[in-house]
């Protein structure tokens, strides 16, 4: 029977997205909120720190799914 392993680096890509957007939600957000004149980067942070949060768990579910039922 052939037995296969998988060497990638997904788990890493799914770490770093998520760790990346909390950063910057919780780090970024709380600098943004204290100077109120930077409304757009404000904004940008916000939506770049939730699209890397959606896109890690996007990944982590991805991955689960094909080793779960494809692999």
């Amino acid at each position: 029977m052939w037995t296969s392993s998988y060497v990638g680096y997904l788990n890493y890509i799914i770490i770093l997205f998520l760790t990346s957007g909390l950063f910057t939600l919780l780090v970024d957000l709380s600098h943004y909120k204290k100077d109120g004149k930077m409304t757009r980067e404000r904004k940008a942070a916000v939506f770049t720190g939730w699209m890397n949060v959606v896109l890690g768990i996007v990944a982590l579910v991805g991955s689960w799914y094909y080793k779960r039922y494809i692999w």
